[in-house]
């Protein structure tokens, strides 16, 4: 068979090299309910009692400048003691350009402060927001010589997620319990990544296995009834045709994305605080999958991250970790990847949420399970 060129592949090794990064503040704030100043007192020269910058910051062996008293590593931060009045502060690392940042205001003693630091998003050269993947009619018999199409093109677009840091998990405005989704913590996604503006349709699966296992076949559906190890067959199949490396999203980057990653709203579900404005449940959905795209996107243009189809993630559910991480991967081997997002027929509206996760075993085959690509270019 021929290769397939499409014009993703044209313009994908055009990518230019990145700059020396930048950092930029996320947040400052005074945390009241955080007694860590008084319990963990430090004074200044003069017998003060200091106020403590807690800085979350995801890089090793930072130095910092200031009026500072005392800094220390901890549990993946750095707790910083300035004495009151104090109003700046820099932060020095090997891997980023030194960063100054003025404080709104003055920092006072006994009062413990948020400030959270992530690497500013770069600009690369070379792909935009979305990149359109084609891939064209195949060839099929010949006729009087003349090669005939066996079926149509088919396209499917990819949007581009930007680098960046955000809090994993039970953040307030999930109104979780669930234990699985604690602790909250800072998770950075350290390279911008491309992932399907919907999930993959019965159009582009049959177009790429010859096949269909949706129990309701509308090739403006997304696929279904399909296992991780499926969806494994199924991209690499994709990846031969196309000499790229598609992948499913690691747990991280879906909810980096479904949250709408640099441009997140805050909402309880993807790009919305209400579930039907961007989701199908069992509530609106006539029992059964609805074609992608028939709600409103989230922040950065992704459709159906909560609701209309389970969605499957490459990592195994492991429980989460309690400090921060660079590129969260639940790597310890068990029988069970995650799932995430619900589905056309989840009872519980609570499904549809953001931080939202469950377990699926690898050849588990559901008639609300489908999967969406994720692919990084550098």
């Amino acid at each position: 068979m021929k290769r397939i060129v499409t014009t993703f592949l044209a313009t994908l090794f055009m990518i230019a090299g990145a700059m020396a990064q930048e950092l930029m503040v996320r947040e400052f704030r005074a945390d009241p309910s955080d007694l860590s100043a008084v319990v963990h007192q430090v004074s200044d020269a003069n017998g003060n009692p200091c106020a403590l910058v807690r800085l979350g910051l995801a890089v090793p062996e930072a130095s910092f400048e200031g009026d500072i008293i005392k800094s220390e590593p901890k549990e993946g931060e750095y707790w910083i003691y300035m004495p009151e009045g104090s109003n700046w502060l820099n932060v020095k690392t090997s891997q980023y350009v030194p960063l100054r940042y003025d404080f709104p205001e003055a920092v006072k003693a006994n009062t413990t402060y948020v400030l959270n630091v992530m690497p500013k998003p770069q600009e690369k050269k070379g792909l935009g927001d979305l990149v359109p993947v084609t891939l064209p009619a195949r060839a099929g018999a010949s006729i009087g010589g003349m090669a005939t199409d066996q079926g149509q093109p088919v396209t499917f677009n990819m949007i581009k997620v930007k680098s960046g840091m955000y809090k994993m998990g039970a953040t307030p405005e999930q109104g979780s319990n669930e234990d699985d989704e604690k602790p909250v913590h800072w998770v950075t996604i350290s390279k911008d990544f491309y992932i399907g503006e919907t999930e993959v349709t019965q159009e582009l699966w049959e177009y790429v296995m010859n096949s269909n296992p949706s129990v309701i076949k509308d090739p403006q559906l997304p696929v279904t009834n399909v296992s991780w190890n499926d969806a494994h067959e199924f991209i690499r199949a994709l990846n031969q045709l196309t000499r790229v490396n598609f992948r499913l999203p690691t747990e991280a980057e879906w909810e980096y994305a479904a949250r709408g990653g640099h441009k997140t709203g805050n909402f309880k579900y993807s790009g919305d605080n209400t579930a039907e404005e961007v989701g199908f449940w069992y509530i609106n959905s006539s029992s059964r999958p609805q074609p992608v795209k028939s709600l409103k996107p989230n922040e950065i243009g992704v459709y159906d991250m909560s609701g209309n189809v389970w969605e499957l993630c490459e990592d195994y559910k492991n429980d989460y970790p309690k400090k921060d991480v660079v590129d969260q991967f639940g790597s310890s081997p068990s029988k069970n990847r995650v799932r995430r997002g619900g589905g056309w027929d989840s009872e519980s509206v609570d499904h549809l949420r953001n931080a939202y996760r469950r377990r699926v075993e690898e050849n588990m085959r559901e008639r609300s399970t489908g999967f969406r690509l994720v692919l990084t270019t550098d």
